[in-house]
This record gives structure tokens, sequence and C-alpha cells, in this order.
């Protein structure tokens, strides 16, 4: 595996910040505990709280699907966007589970990224290497550099910045769709809550025609206070609080509002259900000292020890560098869901090992 650089530096510095956003708002461990228990909640059920969520969309007269597996969901977003169109995606690491952009653009699509680090991974042909900062392995020589490739110039962060907005503003205008993830749903509401620091997604979401949300079951929960309280939790430990944006998006009259509730082996393995609780804020990758070396190339499409299980949870899949884990449960000590991931990287372990039996 390649070694990456820039992870551990990056990591001190949020661990510091995460630190101070706690002792100046100790709430945020509270509102941990809430959407802990809620999450478990909706897990518990799930079934009755996934059919009313499609049921309060579709009142809404809203478009609800749900794909079971990965093709299922391609094909969905596939027929709704159909070919030749202009496709605006907002960050998400369930598009990168899916290879989403990938299958767009071989069905005909031109689809541009458009979170700036997103951006710059698409242009560079690489993959995203942390959850929140996907491109925190490139320097400013190498952001430099890739975004000259779409003709950007600047001698700044700045002036490469306001380039790539005016860049961006014509293909929000003239996008045919809009493609986000969502950071949680709203069962009360039928709301999908998008947490930015960009100001992209809002127009991601609501300039196209059409918008498409693709929602991991993991992510729905019963009201709207608790979809915030998750993702005030999310970014006080991904040390950005408090988020610059909150979008709280639903159903409106003057768009095709697209949600697709997407399984993709989340429920196949009960061992591994605790990781669902995951709220995504990626401190147990900055801690992790696997995950400071090789990045989102140990751990699969998520990296680091969330994505170590999540990735074995929908591939059934995992290699002998699952073995590279040293067990020493930095991971655990820092995720605000007090999900105990060293427990479930063992037992991958153990599968790994029966495999070769």
């Amino acid at each position: 595996m390649k070694i990456v650089r820039g992870i551990s530096e990056h990591g001190k510095n949020v661990s510091k910040a995460v630190d101070e956003i706690l002792r100046n708002f100790p709430f945020v461990k509270r509102f941990a505990e809430e959407v802990r228990e809620a999450k478990k909640k909706v897990l518990n059920d799930l079934d009755y709280w996934m059919d009313k969520a499609m049921k309060n969309l579709e009142e809404k007269n809203a478009y609800v699907y749900f794909a079971r597996k990965e093709e299922e969901a391609k094909r969905i977003v596939g027929e709704i966007v159909g070919t030749n169109k202009l496709v605006v995606k907002a960050k998400s690491s369930v598009s990168d589970e899916l290879s989403l952009r990938f299958f767009l653009e071989e069905s005909g699509n031109e689809v541009w990224e458009t979170d700036l680090g997103e951006l710059i991974v698409q242009l560079a042909e690489d993959k995203p290497m942390h959850i929140v900062a996907p491109a925190i392995h490139f320097s400013e020589e190498d952001a430099k550099r890739v975004l000259g490739k779409i003709g950007i110039r600047g001698n700044s962060p700045e002036e490469l910045t306001y380039a790539v907005r005016s860049f961006m503003r014509k293909k929000f205008l003239e996008a045919d769709v809009g493609i986000s993830g969502c950071n949680a749903f709203s069962v009360e509401s039928s709301s999908v809550f998008l947490v930015e620091n960009e100001g992209n997604i809002r127009l991601v979401s609501s300039l196209p025609k059409k918008y498409v949300a693709i929602v991991s079951l993991e992510k729905i929960l019963p009201e709207d206070e608790l979809c915030l309280k998750s993702i005030l939790v999310q970014a006080a430990f991904a040390g950005v609080f408090p988020p610059a944006y909150v979008n709280v998006n639903k159903p409106n009259k003057d768009q095709e509002f697209h949600v697709i509730f997407l399984d993709n082996g989340r429920t196949s393995d009960e061992r591994f259900r605790e990781i669902l609780l995951c709220v995504k804020c990626g401190r147990c990758q900055l801690e992790c000292p696997i995950f400071q070396l090789f990045g989102v190339n140990w751990g699969g499409v998520y990296g680091g020890p969330m994505g170590r299980v999540l990735s074995y949870l929908i591939t059934k899949r995992a290699g002998e560098d699952v073995f590279l884990c040293t067990a020493c449960k930095k991971c655990d000590y820092v995720c605000p869901m007090g999900i105990e991931l060293s427990k479930m990287v063992r037992r991958i372990k153990m599968d790994v090992r029966r495999s070769w039996s």
C-alpha cells in the first residue's frame, strides 16, 4: 500500500480543535448520547421507520425508492438522470461507495464534484483520502497543478478558491440534475439534512430541476431535532464547530425530488450492526496509526477503523491487511457514539483466519 503524507499533522490539529470544542460546548457529549439512543431505536425497528419515512415522502409527492444492492441503486439513479445530462454532485461518501460518478460518466453524462477537495480529487483521478477532508493528501502546489487542468489559475488558496467558484457557478446554473448524500434524514418532516462549509450543497440541491438524495439506512432518525443534533456532533468531532451551513431539504412543487434509501449490505450481519451508529465524523480515522500511514488505502471505500468495518459489512471481503490493525483502541476512545470499533475489527480478523483454513 502507498504511504500518504500530511495526515498525521492534520490529525494533531483536529485533536486540538476537538478538545477545545468539547471544553467550550460540553452539551455536545449529551447530544451524542441522545443520537446514539435514537439510532438504536430506529435500527431495532427498521422496517417500521423505513415504511413511515417512505409513506411520508410519498404524501409530499416525492419520488421514493429502496435499493437493496449497489447495482439496483445505480440502475435507479441512471433512470432518473438519463444520458447526455450535466450533473452536479455534493461531497458524498455513499456515492463513492457506489462508484456513482464513474457509472454516470460511462452512461454519457458530464458529472462534476462541487466540493473543492472532491473536485481536486476528481481532476487528479485519485480517491478521497478522508471522509471530511477528501484532499488532505494534496499540497498547495499539487492543487494548483491539478486545477490548472481546467484552466483555473491562482497564486494563493484564496485566488484558487474564487476561480473555482466562478467555474462552478456556471455548472450550477446549467445543471440538469443535482445529487447528494445525506447526513441525517428526518422521518418527522421528510427532510434531508446536509452539512457543509463551502455553500455548494445548497446550490446542488436547489438549482437543478431534478434533485436526488441517496440516504443510507443508518441516516434515518425520528425527528428534526435529533437530525440537527447528529449534525452538530459530527461537526464537533470533526473539529469544525459550529458548521458554516446546515441545509434542510424537503419536497417542493418546483422540483423533482427523489430519495433513494440504500441498504447495500448494512442489514446483512448482526455482528457488525453497531457500526451503523456512526455519524461519519472521521475522528477514528485521524487517530488510527495505520490510517495515518496509508489513509483510505487501508479500510476500503471509507478508510480507517470505521471504514474497515463498514466496508466489510458491505462487501463481505477483507484481505490480510486487516492484520495491520494494532488493536491500540484509540478509535474506541475517541468515538463520540461509543462504538467498539476494535472489537469488530477483531471479528473481521477471525473471519479472515477461518477463510484460510
